[in-house]
This record gives structure tokens, C-alpha cells and sequence, in this order.
């Protein structure tokens, strides 16, 4: 053997060694604990996390058994279509189909979600999925979804905690949707075919859930978290419709119908309930209100109280309201009190003593307001008290352990010198409202953003922001140039809300646009490639201009919601909405 050939054989067999060694040390995705791999869960959908994990005919399998939580437990919120159409497909898997025992549908971000869910997914899978839940959550919800959700009343036979947030209609939009979630919601819990087994209920409607006497009481309800219309609502919740609740949290939005009036007689005493949270925003809400309640909860151990503009005096009278309490509530073990009122000169604030407050004082000199609180600020992290909204200035702030950006999720953007604050007074704040272009680059913890009707033309030059994923723009646009400048600036938006333009070659142009997202990807255009979800307002204009157009009519037919809408599309006295779900 010559010098060459051994010599070639030894970098063979050090080449061979070294592999071995370099595979030795590398570690792959099952080397890792399962606290590891749990950890990065935590930054996955359910989506990634049962692609990733979830082997259903292999249920022995340790990644199998570790995502437990997960595979019982599902989310499903903002996500691509063909995404959902994985979860839905295990949903209805012929040998092992998931059946989680809760799930939630979130319609914040594409706004068809739950809809679509109701209505893609066949019956038989709904109400065996219906038939295993025990935590049900539909958030932003519409009033044709609770309708969906009744149908099946009888198969939530194991339902334990129902939360609905009903979104919030637009001004234009018809209010009379409302009314209908609200008798929709009274049919799930007061009705002969009540959702009997539940015990925690967590509703939220704007203007408030509406009841009457007429109802059918719930035995089972140990928790409720309410938006209620008025008091006179809240006489009747407490008037034996949930007679063994434990814990109450109560909003309520509007003022009273009838003023000064209180129920005759107390028929039920709520014996059980022991922790009472109470959130007022009415200027009518006076003190006798507050004892009239109070009557119904002798046993109270636990009082929240925020209490925002209201014109009694009583308030901010330390002795009259800790006698109301001694008074009514002799159990009472924790007070947490908030109340703003409006300083006038008969003004008679006198200091608590068995519950010490702190007071501070806001306004100009002509229009002063009192705000009087109990610390710790907040107490617990269930703590929902509210600060005040300083509409004339603010001479003094709430000396609290919450700054008062941590209260707001959103702020509005007036002024040009405003934006700066995103960085110190408001740096928890994730969204901004605003009728100005933005000229500087936003922090990273904004990542939605609304422009108003006053919004002026946008400019070409504007700063490109990357951490906007959520883009809404409430005028309409003016050109199909405007729709490419918004591209430009906010590059990264996953769910899009446009008013598209009135002149008919702008809309065509624009709806072309987003018909053409593949190839505009494919091209490395600059509209949107991660774009997961879009929706406009069609108003008659808009609707004459499709209907017109039979190819541009046909492709929204088959690819958008509109399949739904046939006859709205030319028969509705409201807009219709548009969504186009990639």
C-alpha cells in the first residue's frame, strides 16, 4: 500500500470518527424534558402545537400524552383558513376525532370565525364536540351565532362555564341585533330548556343584558359576571333568579327607568353570596340605591364598589357610608371603594375611619372633582376598580401601584406631540385611535391601529411600521394609490378593514388587488403577504357595482362570505360586510 493510499484511508476514517462524534452531540426535539417543550408551547396556537405534537392513532406516544392541555383545551383565534380546516378535520377524524373539553372561538380578529365554525362544521360533529364540553367561550360574537349556539342547548349537557362578549355594533348598524342576543342569552340560562349544569357565567353586551320577572330562576349559578342595562335588572338578578350564587360582579351601563324606584318587598335574601363587585357610571346613582341593594346580601364578607360621576354627596361622607355598611352588612371583612363626584361648595367630605381612604383632587378651578380610594391599588389581580377619566386636567395624580395606562388597552391620538407619551404614560397601551399620519415610528408594543373618519389623504412618505398587524381605517379611501401607500407603511398587517372607494374603477381596482394576493406574493409586490383576513363595508354603491360586473360578482360568490348573502347582496336597507379569509 504507498504513502498516498494510507494517507487517503486515514482522512477517511478521521471523517468517519468525527461524524460519529458531531452526531453524538447533537441534541433534536425528543432529547429536549418535556418542561422544555411545554415552555415553547406556550408561544404556539393550538394549531402548531397539535400539527406539531398530536398523534392521534399513536396515543402512546410521550409528545402525545404530553400535550394533554392542549389537545383538551383548544383556541382558535386569528388563524389561516387552511388552518382551521386542519383543526376541523380532526374535529371530525372518521377513527380518533378530537374532542377538546374546552374551546374557545375568538372573532376578534377574523370576525367569520365563529359563524363559520357553526356553519362548515356538520351537526352530528357539533353535538358530539357540544356533548363532552365543559368551558365554552365565544368572544366578539354576533346575534346569528348565539342562534347557532341554541340550537344545540340540549347537547351541552356537561357545560360548566359559558362566556360570551357580544361585539359592539356599529353606529350605522342595526340595533335591534342586540335585543336579540339578549333574549337568545335568557333562553341559554332562564329558560324550561336552561343549560342547567353551568355554574360560572360570564356575559358582555353593549348597553347591557336586559331581564324580566317573567324569567325562570337557575339553581346551579354559583358565579356571574354581568353587563346589565340598569339597576332595575339587577333587582330582578337578585330577586331569586340566581338564588344560590356565591359570587357577583355587576356593570351597569345606563341610568335607572324609573327614578326613585325600589322594589316593594324583598322576596329572596341571596344567603350564599359572599363577594359582590358593583361598577356605575351613572351620575343618578345615589345612595339609596346602594342600601337597596345592600338588603338583598345580608351575609356579604367581601365589597367592591366603583363609582364613577355620580352627583350625591352621600359618597364622600366617611361616617354615613361606613354606618350603611355596619348597617346592612355586618359580616363584611373586605371594602374596596372608588367613587368620583363633582365638587360644588355645600360640599361635606368627611374622612373614613374603619375603612381609611385616600382622597386626591383633579380639575380646573371652576370644575373640581374628588376622587376618593382604598389601597392597595389594586388589591388583588382580580382587582377591576377603575381610575378616573381626567376630562379637564389633572392637578394631582392617584398615588396607586397601577399607572393609568395599565387600565387602557387603546388610547386616542389627537395631537401630533401626543405620540411621544406612547413611550412613558402610555407604554401599555397595544392600540392606538388617530385622525393623523403617523410620522414617527411606533414602539413595539402598538400593534393595532385605527384610523378615524378625519383621517386626512395618506402620505407616500410616511414611516414604515413593522410591529402593525391589525390595521382598521374607518374612511373611505379616495384611490387604489391610497390602498398601495397603507401597504407600504404597514407591510406586515395580518387582518385588514377597509372602506373601499365609492368610484367604481378605484373599488374594481382594489378588490382586484386583493383577489390577486398569490400572484402579488409570488412577484414580491408590496400588498400584504402575510395578509390572514380582510373586510370592508358594502354600501349601495358598492353592491350596484358587483352586481353589474358578473365576473367580478361570481368570484365573490365563490370565494368570500358572500355565498351566504345572495339576497342581502341585492336587497338590505343596512351595509353588508364583506370578508375575504386567505
Amino acid at each position: 500500500m504507498n504513502k498516498d493510499t494510507k494517507d487517503l484511508l486515514a482522512d477517511i476514517e478521521f471523517d468517519s470518527l468525527s461524524r460519529k462524534h458531531i452526531c453524538h452531540s447533537i441534541t433534536c426535539l425528543l432529547d429536549l424534558p418535556d418542561e422544555i417543550l411545554l415552555i415553547i408551547c406556550r408561544y404556539l396556537s393550538s394549531y402548531d402545537i397539535l400539527y406539531a405534537f398530536y398523534t392521534p392513532l399513536k396515543s402512546e406516544q410521550r409528545l402525545h400524552r404530553m400535550i394533554l392541555n392542549h389537545r383538551t383545551r383548544i383556541k382558535i383565534d386569528g388563524i389561516k383558513i387552511n388552518e382551521y380546516n386542519y383543526l376541523s378535520k380532526l374535529f371530525s377524524h372518521s377513527k380518533v376525532p378530537l374532542r377538546p373539553k374546552s374551546l374557545i372561538l375568538n372573532n376578534e380578529h377574523v370576525t367569520c370565525l365563529t359563524y363559520y365554525y357553526f356553519s362548515s362544521t356538520p351537526e352530528d360533529v357539533i353535538r358530539s364536540m357540544f356533548r363532552n364540553l365543559e368551558h365554552l367561550t365565544l368572544t366578539n360574537c354576533s346575534h346569528k351565532d348565539l342562534q347557532y349556539l341554541n340550537k344545540y342547548i340540549e347537547n351541552l349537557t356537561e357545560l360548566q362555564y359559558l362566556h360570551i362578549v357580544v361585539q359592539r355594533p356599529d353606529a350605522n348598524e342595526n340595533m335591534d341585533d342586540l335585543e336579540t342576543c339578549n333574549i337568545l342569552f335568557n333562553q341559554l340560562l332562564f329558560n324550561k330548556k336552561q343549560i342547567s349544569s353551568i355554574h360560572t357565567i360570564d356575559y358582555k353586551i353593549y348597553n347591557g343584558l336586559l331581564l324580566s320577572e317573567s324569567l325562570r330562576f337557575h339553581n346551579n349559578l354559583q358565579n356571574v359576571n354581568l353587563v346589565l342595562q340598569t339597576i332595575d335588572d339587577l333587582y330582578i338578578l337578585l330577586n331569586g333568579l340566581v338564588p344560590n350564587v356565591q359570587k357577583m360582579i355587576i356593570k351597569l351601563c345606563q341610568a335607572r327607568i324609573v327614578p326613585c324606584y325600589y322594589p316593594q318587598s324583598i322576596r329572596w335574601i341571596c344567603s350564599r353570596l359572599i363577594d359582590f363587585t358593583l361598577f356605575e357610571s351613572s351620575i343618578k346613582f345615589i345612595v339609596d340605591d346602594m342600601k337597596s341593594i345592600f338588603a338583598y346580601m345580608t351575609n356579604l364578607t367581601k365589597l367592591t364598589l366603583s363609582i364613577h360621576d355620580t352627583f350625591d354627596p352621600l359618597f364622600c361622607h366617611g361616617p354615613t357610608i361606613e354606618s350603611i355598611l355596619n348597617e346592612y352588612l355586618p359580616h363584611l371583612l373586605q371594602f374596596h371603594y372608588t367613587i368620583t363626584h363633582h365638587i360644588t361648595k355645600r360640599n361635606l367630605i368627611k374622612n373614613f375611619v374603619q375603612w381609611p381612604m385616600n382622597v386626591t383632587y383633579y380639575g380646573t378651578k371652576n370644575f373640581r372633582w374628588v376622587h376618593i380610594y382604598s389601597l392597595p391599588w389594586p388589591a388583588n389581580k382580580n382587582d377591576k376598580r377603575q381610575l378616573p377619566v381626567v376630562r379637564y386636567g389633572s392637578n394631582s395624580s392617584v398615588s396607586s401601584d397601577v399607572k393609568r395606562s395599565a387600565c387602557r388597552k387603546w388610547v386616542t391620538i389627537t395631537k401630533d406631540d401626543e405620540f411621544s407619551l406612547l413611550n412613558t404614560e402610555y407604554d401599555h397601551v397595544c392600540e392606538i385611535i388617530c385622525s393623523l399620519s403617523i410620522d414617527i415610528k411606533l414602539p413595539f408594543h402598538i400593534y393595532k391601529v385605527i384610523f378615524s373618519r378625519d383621517t386626512p389623504i395618506f402620505s407616500s412618505s410616511s414611516i414604515i411600521q413593522p410591529s402593525i398587524y391589525h390595521l382598521i381605517v374607518k374612511r373611505f379611501l379616495s384611490s387604489e394609490k391610497e390602498m398601495s401607500i397603507l401597504a407600504h407603511q404597514f407591510p406586515y398587517v395580518k387582518y385588514l378593514n377597509l372602506n373601499l372607494p365609492l368610484d367604481e374603477c378605484a373599488f374594481i381596482n382594489c378588490l382586484n388587488i386583493l383577489r390577486d394576493r398569490e400572484n402579488n406574493i409570488t412577484t414580491k409586490s408590496c400588498y400584504w403577504t402575510e395578509l390572514i383576513y380582510f373586510s370592508t363595508k358594502l354600501c349601495g354603491i358598492h353592491t350596484d357595482i358587483i352586481s353589474k360586473n358578473r365576473q367580478l360578482y361570481d368570484w365573490l360568490i365563490q370565494y368570500t362570505n358572500l355565498k351566504y348573502q345572495k339576497k342581502l347582496l341585492k336587497n338590505s336597507d343596512y351595509p353588508l360586510t364583506l370578508t375575504i379569509w386567505y
